[in-house]
């Protein structure tokens, strides 16, 4: 990707001893940073094997996407669903919630949706 800025930033991070795939987003999400997140989500996916992980979608600072960045966005969920234990969405924007929770019903995946990363390392221990 030749852009300075990523979007969003794929890291792997831990909450509580449990490792999660981190995604966070900046600004708009476009198709072309969605094409570029899946690339990296995949090569991730392929280095654990049959394990699960727990994904993270830190929307926060996210301020809307594309809707074929979202039909993008889907079908990979789909075709990664054996991988992922559950998804937690962290954001305060009702559009980014519902454009989340209809992607969970078309892909069946648990979303969780928070509105601040100190929720998500809480609730894991429950």
């Amino acid at each position: 990707m030749t852009d300075k800025i990523l979007n969003p930033i794929i890291e792997l991070v831990s909450f509580k001893g449990e490792d999660c795939l981190k995604f966070t987003f900046t600004g708009y999400f476009s198709t072309k940073y969605a094409e570029f997140a899946v690339a990296e989500w995949r090569e991730y996916f392929e280095t654990i094997g049959d394990e699960k992980v727990v994904v993270i979608w830190d929307s926060v600072n996210m301020t809307g996407f594309d809707l074929k960045a979202q039909k993008i966005w889907q079908k990979e969920l789909k075709e990664l669903k054996g991988q992922i234990k559950c998804v937690w969405l962290i954001t305060n924007s009702k559009i980014i919630r519902a454009g989340a929770k209809l992607m969970s019903v078309f892909t069946s995946y648990c979303l969780k949706v928070v509105d601040t990363p100190d929720n998500i390392a809480f609730s894991i221990l429950l």
